[in-house]
């Protein structure tokens, strides 16, 4: 569905939205689709703007089980591609495939799990059949991008799946190196030999979080991405290894910029691009390896919250200077923004702070379990007490006195999956975009994303909108309005999908 988020006029919200969802509509959200799809959308409401035409791409987990064997997280789910194509005159196509990486032919193909997950689903027979596994199934569920006409689907722990934009088959039947610049493996770890590491066949992976910078005029645009290894080391410990490349519009290379995190064992799952920096957090994480080794647990599931502080990294884009600040223990998930003020540079961000930390670490203590992830099954009945309330955050980094500030921007609903104006990413802009929870009757309450919010960073004043109470919302995609109006931060119309339950009966 296509919203206007922009204007004079308030969006409204129906207020029978603040009534509790039904718990068996969210269940229904994870259901597998078994089909893909090819076909033209007769059944519009309203009219579709005349300016929207060309395709937009979405990607998330569509598979939920194999062989009759339900996965262990909605995470793990297989990648399943979206592509709506606006032809103009009130027309839409609608494409959909899943993304056929290695191991969803092998596991189509044999109807049952055959390679452990990140997020917990391991194959059938317990910890012996699954322990020194240390290959990991690459979904392809995460994100979707395209650059240069060519169209990537991506997973943060491993390579990047090479689509054909048009019928989106996946292309050569295995991962992407990016003209070689991503190295293809068992795991993406390295043992500081290069010779060890392709005798053990070890790999890297890249981020399922670019960024692209739009340029002025667009030629100047960059693709900027980076990919990273886990650095092995002694009793247990480990570094990561970064590395920021950024590409023209032609797949050229135009700079890179490398450094290690360390005592780092999970990798960051976005960053944040200013004009002249790249900003990485670094949360404080624990991991259990034995779990992981011996078969008992997905690498997620073995994650514990640490005490220190966090950690923020601030690289030069043109791989000059590393500076390693702190900020008060935070687990930050999703960027909106980043841009340089004077001094300084304010970073915009959706995650936990430390009330929500200190929440998760007791819920570690009681339960004897990581609290990162808590029980997917509690959540799929729709219980989220032990959901972590997720805050829009603003940090205001001084690269000179080295000090970070950090500020809560919006509080008022649980929210995530913060966006700007593409035109301003990288740049100082106005307003941020999300989906959220409905307005709690708890404060900290959260709950499933049922609303759109359009949130005002200088005056505070919130636009949202929403479905309905059987309604759940995805993440938005901005787009930016036509040219001239492309320009205004606050003129856009965006795209979202939504789930609208099935009839009561």
């Amino acid at each position: 569905m296509v919203v206007t988020l922009g204007g004079d006029t308030l969006l409204h919200t129906p207020q029978n939205v603040q009534a509790r969802f039904l718990t068996t509509d969210w269940a229904a959200a994870f259901r597998t689709q078994p089909d893909e799809f090819d076909y033209w959308i007769y059944n519009i409401d309203g009219n579709i703007p005349d300016f929207l035409k060309g395709s937009l791409f979405r990607n998330g987990p569509g598979n939920f089980e194999r062989g009759g064997q339900q996965y262990h997280h909605m995470l793990d789910g297989d990648g399943y591609v979206s592509r709506f194509c606006f032809a103009g005159d009130n027309q839409v196509h609608f494409r959909s495939r899943y993304v056929r990486t290695r191991e969803f032919v092998k596991e189509e193909e044999a109807d049952k799990v055959l390679f452990r997950n990140t997020f917990g689903t391991q194959r059938l027979g317990g910890w012996i059949a699954n322990m020194f596994d240390l290959y990991l199934k690459n979904p392809a569920n995460t994100n979707v991008f395209e650059w240069n006409s060519q169209l990537f689907a991506v997973w943060e722990a491993g390579l990047p799946y090479r689509l054909d934009p048009y019928t989106l088959g996946t292309m050569n039947g295995r991962p992407d190196t990016l003209n070689g610049t991503l190295i293809d493996g068992i795991a993406p770890s390295s043992t500081s030999s290069a010779f060890l590491d392709q005798l053990l066949k070890l790999g890297s992976a890249m981020t399922a979080h670019p960024h692209i910078v739009t340029g002025i005029p667009p030629d100047e645009s960059r693709l900027i991405t980076w990919s990273w290894r886990s650095v092995l080391k002694p009793f247990g410990d480990a570094d990561m290894a970064i590395k920021v490349t950024e590409y023209g519009p032609d797949e050229t290379k135009l700079g890179t910029a490398s450094f290690v995190m360390k005592h780092c064992f999970f990798n960051p799952h976005d960053f944040a691009v200013t004009a002249k920096h790249h900003v990485f957090f670094q949360n404080d994480l624990k991991f259990n390896m034995p779990a992981y080794l011996l078969g008992l647990k997905g690498p997620a599931q073995c994650i514990n919250f640490g005490p220190n502080p966090m950690k923020v990294h601030v690289v030069s884009r043109c791989g000059g200077t590393h500076k390693v600040l702190e900020s008060e223990s935070s687990f930050l998930i999703h960027h909106a923004n980043g841009f340089e003020d004077g001094d300084e540079i304010e970073v915009w961000s959706s995650g936990w702070g430390p009330e929500a930390l200190a929440k998760l670490k007791e819920q570690e203590r009681v339960n004897g379990e990581s609290g990162m992830l808590g029980s997917w099954k509690v959540v799929l009945a729709g219980d989220f007490t032990g959901i972590p309330f997720t805050t829009l955050w603003r940090h205001r980094i001084n690269v000179k006195t080295g000090e970070v500030k950090r500020t809560a921007l919006y509080d008022a609903q649980n929210m995530d999956h913060p966006r700007v104006n593409p035109h301003f990413y990288s740049r100082k802009t106005r307003y941020v975009y999300f989906n959220a929870s409905k307005v709690p009757s708890n404060p900290g309450e959260a709950g499933p994303p049922q609303v759109f919010v359009r949130f005002d960073t200088e005056t505070g004043e919130v636009q949202s909108w929403s479905p309905g109470r059987r309604c759940f919302c995805e993440e938005l995609i901005f787009v930016a309005g036509p040219e001239g109006a492309a320009m205004a931060s606050c003129s856009a119309w965006s795209t979202m999908a939504r789930l609208t339950a099935p009839p009561l009966w």
